[in-house]
């Protein structure tokens, strides 16, 4: 549930910002200073409230959303965990999460660069001189089925063809 109600925070939060504040109070125009041009146009004078919403919302996004990434590896975790311990309707909770993740993985940078970030520190701590080498190897098992879960499951290499080439600049 948390990783929901990170996500309303900020949808609450850009909600209010963009549609309850400029209807309770709407921005205030503000006319010319004398001695201005004849044809200077009014400007509008931007809401406290809303400006303070945007701050926060534009500081914590990034941070917010990388820390919901990790709740939603973490609860996959969770679920392989207790399907591994035969947990009554655990197998499909694992399915369906399952491609719940993938599906995340394919959307958000977010998801991405956490799953990088924990290739990152696995590595790291398999790859010590004190770790078995059989640790290094398990490891990179998992890494090679998660790889070709990964390719098998990549939708748009069926329905759309080829990725799109990059453009060099």
């Amino acid at each position: 549930m948390l990783p929901f109600g990170v996500y309303s925070i900020f949808h609450v939060a850009t909600y209010t910002r963009t549609n309850l504040i400029p209807t309770i109070q709407p921005s205030q125009t503000v006319a010319p200073a004398a001695g201005a041009s004849p044809g200077a146009k009014p400007t509008t004078k931007a809401n406290p409230t809303a400006d303070m919403i945007g701050k926060f919302v534009k500081e914590y996004y990034d941070t917010s959303m990388g820390l919901v990434a990790v709740l939603e590896i973490v609860l996959w975790g969770r679920l392989l965990l207790s399907a591994v311990t035969f947990a009554k309707g655990s197998w499909i909770l694992i399915a369906i999460y399952t491609a719940f993740v993938r599906a995340r993985f394919a959307q958000s940078s977010f998801v991405q660069g956490q799953f990088r970030q924990l290739e990152v520190r696995v590595d790291s701590l398999v790859g010590g001189q004190n770790i078995p080498p059989v640790a290094r190897q398990v490891w990179d098992a998992i890494k090679g089925g998660a790889r070709s879960f990964h390719d098998v499951t990549d939708v748009g290499k069926y329905i759309g063809g080829a990725p799109a080439q990059k453009k060099a600049t």
